[in-house]
């Protein structure tokens, strides 16, 4: 018997799905079978997360006066063809794409708890704490959840494909009563549900995943080349929105150049984790 593993969740209300099943008779289904070969799939680790209509805070760094601009890091998230899909299998696709985001975060040691996150349905905005270190997100995080739903799909093939577009930029933000406020969430949202970006997804057949970058982040970020960080996979994209223009960076899968030895040389000590200080915000105030 071919061996499976496991996130570790299984999909929000009755909904469970076995590797082997047909999706015409709707049999119980089992949590998300991955591979068992890949060193940052664990079987033995649990996954906790929920598929919830409310904001999930946690320890947000946001939770201050309103109308105090911080310089933070927004990511968001959204399914393809999610409003295609019958009620049971949303909710399956939410489920799966909370394990993907929960299982990226943690192998690429961030602290996804302390995440200011707005759940938006089909997808999720996100605004990350002043300690992350931004060029390891865009790399590490981004190459994690591209790994991570390659996986899934092995795994799962009778189930409707999980395949996202990400988006980022790196801002000044401030706490709404709503939720975040200013540029960083809108130029986000802007880049992630603009035309470019799904046309990328749908013209796409290697991978899962496409990220837009603003063009601010590809700037100081990803030309830094940090952790293995590759420019020339990212091509040039300009948004037309609500009368205003947005640039930026796709990038189709990987944002890195495969098999650089320095792609994980070490880990950075501003993770997320409330241990260390932004690095983007550093060089700015250096400048």
């Amino acid at each position: 018997m071919e061996s499976t593993w496991r996130l570790g969740l299984k999909p929000a209300g009755n909904v469970a799905w076995s590797a082997g099943s047909s999706a015409a008779a709707v049999p119980e289904r089992d949590p998300c079978p991955l591979p068992p070969d890949d060193r940052r799939l664990d079987p033995t680790e649990q996954v906790t997360a929920e598929v919830a209509l409310p904001a999930r805070r946690g320890r947000s760094d946001l939770a201050g006066p309103h109308g105090q601009l911080v310089y933070r890091l927004a990511v968001a998230v959204d399914i393809e063809n999610y409003s295609r899909l019958d009620t049971l299998d949303q909710s399956l696709i939410q489920t799966r794409l909370s394990e993907v985001l929960d299982f990226a975060a943690r192998h690429a040691g961030l602290a996804r708890d302390r995440w200011h996150r707005q759940l938006r349905g089909d997808g999720e905005l996100a605004v990350l704490p002043p300690d992350v270190d931004v060029a390891w997100v865009v790399a590490e995080f981004t190459e994690q959840l591209v790994t991570a739903l390659a996986d899934l799909r092995r795994a799962n093939s009778t189930e409707p494909a999980l395949r996202i577009r990400v988006a980022m930029h790196h801002g000044t933000v401030a706490m709404g009563h709503f939720g975040p406020a200013g540029d960083t969430p809108v130029i986000t949202c802007r880049l992630l549900d603009s035309d470019n970006a799904r046309n990328a997804l749908t013209d796409e057949t290697s991978t899962d995943l496409v990220l837009v970058v603003s063009e601010q982040l590809y700037q100081e970020v990803v030309a830094s080349r940090f952790y293995g960080l590759a420019p020339d996979r990212f091509r040039p994209t300009l948004v037309s929105a609500k009368d205003k223009d947005y640039a930026g960076y796709l990038c189709s899968g990987t944002p890195r150049t495969p098999d650089r030895p320095d792609n994980r040389a070490s880990r950075p000590s501003g993770n997320g984790n409330g241990n260390g200080n932004g690095n983007v915000r550093r060089m700015r105030e250096a400048g």
